[in-house]
């Protein structure tokens, strides 16, 4: 894997920064928006995907650059790679829109029709449909844990072996 492939973190990082600290940050910050929003799922979708989608990428991204530099003559097999970009990626979409984003807006429309109190109520989160939202999560989790071991998978590979082959090995010599 060269260099040039890595830079999908960072483009990755641009997006969440759009997504997450942009747009997400945007709906919950605005004042009315904090009155009736704050403390809700609605926040936990800004911080998972401002946090994780941006420091957590940039922080992946800033590590696979000076594991590529420690050792320059291996060449990378770059399929745990991808793997793992594209599961935490997915995941953390996947967690945010079928399940926190879902769950924070129907606690908004709660909390403007009756008040921040039932939002936050056992009452209202143990509805039928509220905990179909919360196991909906479990598919996005898995797969950005899916991602994640993968990942680990593919670091400690570069000092077992398992993922790169020194140049020789792909010329066929």
């Amino acid at each position: 894997m060269n260099t040039k492939k890595l830079w999908i973190s960072f483009i990755a990082v641009a997006f969440w920064n759009l997504v997450g600290a942009g747009i997400f940050g945007f709906l919950i910050n605005p004042p009315i928006a904090l009155y009736y929003m704050q403390g809700l799922n609605t926040t936990a979708v800004h911080g998972h995907t401002a946090l994780f989608g941006v420091y957590g990428m940039l922080g992946i991204g800033l590590m696979l650059f000076v594991l590529r530099d420690m050792d320059k003559s291996v060449i990378w097999k770059d399929r745990y790679i991808k793997f793992a970009f594209w599961s935490i990626n997915i995941g953390l979409a996947t967690m945010v829109l079928f399940s926190v984003l879902p769950i924070g807006l129907a606690q908004t429309v709660a909390s403007v029709r009756e008040g921040l109190w039932y939002a936050r109520s056992a009452e209202f989160m143990h509805q039928p449909i509220m905990m179909t939202l919360k196991w909906m999560r479990v598919f996005g989790d898995t797969l950005f844990a899916a991602g994640t071991l993968s990942l680990v998978w593919f670091i400690f590979g570069l000092k077992g072996g398992w993922s790169h082959e020194k140049e020789g090995e792909k010329l066929g010599e």
